[in-house]
């Protein structure tokens, strides 16, 4: 047990990582506690008080500069004593494992960059067994392709609605607008983004034979409310207005020669698919 006079004495200023291979491992701070599992990963904040109880046990156990685990978590202060389910632990428990197999081979940079990384799989269990949003668990750098993932789930879902826009995504996966921005800055904005991405759905839709709605149908399905600027931004994009796209499909389907135009048009976008 560590009770605060012994907290004061020794100093310590790190986080601690128990991971349970196999036998018993009780503790927590002080007035608490759970046992854990194989598998489970518990918590340990060494500025605070604990307390924990070994037998014949296999583990692990983990040290984290409190500096590196701030930078991908954030405020520390929940998770003193918090345990990992092995359901969210999975990824950091086999990280460490594999850590503890290769220390001995690794230079000292390579360990350093592996801390950092530990940390940042600790955020990510950290969400899972919270249901907290990443984006408050990840550093920025490491929860941008998060959010970048949900971000494009989202509006995948939602691009019949023409009413989509920065502020409905932000707050349908729980991030900031600024943070959201930043995700999507190397497209030249959401708007664009999505734009785009109506496009690219629209004109695989254009593509099957057997979808035969007509064009205006298509652009209101794919969110576009005015058919005249929809049609201007497809032949933006992709060089011809969707109506002469689709009849160039049809046509290259039936032209088997493979010397008309028709099949040159088909080969051109094809070639942008892949």
């Amino acid at each position: 047990m560590r009770g605060p006079g012994r907290v004061r004495h020794d100093g310590f200023d790190h986080l601690t990582l128990h991971l349970l291979l196999s036998g018993d491992l009780t503790g927590g701070p002080l007035g608490a506690g759970h046992r854990l599992r194989p598998g489970e990963i518990m918590v340990v904040d060494t500025r605070r008080p604990h307390w924990t109880r070994v037998e014949h046990a296999r583990l692990i156990t983990v040290q984290l500069a409190r500096d590196v685990v701030e930078a991908a978590v954030g405020d520390l202060d929940p998770v003193h004593g918090l345990v990992l389910p092995e359901a969210a632990a999975g990824l950091l428990a086999d990280f460490i494992a594999s850590l503890v197999r290769r220390a001995d081979d690794l230079p000292a940079v390579a360990v350093e960059r592996a801390a950092a990384t530990a940390a940042e799989l600790f955020g990510l269990g950290l969400s899972v067994a919270t249901a907290a949003p990443l984006a408050r668990l990840l550093s920025s750098e490491a929860g941008q392709p998060l959010r970048r993932i949900r971000a494009e789930a989202y509006i995948d879902a939602h691009l019949a609605d023409p009413r989509l826009d920065s502020a409905g995504i932000a707050a349908g996966i729980g991030v900031s607008r600024s943070s959201l921005y930043a995700v999507f800055a190397d497209e030249g904005g959401i708007a664009r983004f999505i734009q785009k991405r109506r496009l690219e759905r629209l004109r695989a839709a254009l593509r099957r034979p057997n979808d035969g709605r007509p064009v205006s149908a298509l652009a209101r399905a794919h969110g576009f409310e005015d058919e005249r600027r929809f049609n201007r931004a497809f032949r933006v994009a992709y060089g011809m207005p969707p109506g002469r796209y689709r009849a160039a499909i049809r046509e290259a389907r039936q032209d088997r020669s493979g010397k008309g135009p028709a099949e040159a048009v088909m080969a051109r976008w094809t070639s942008e698919l892949y």
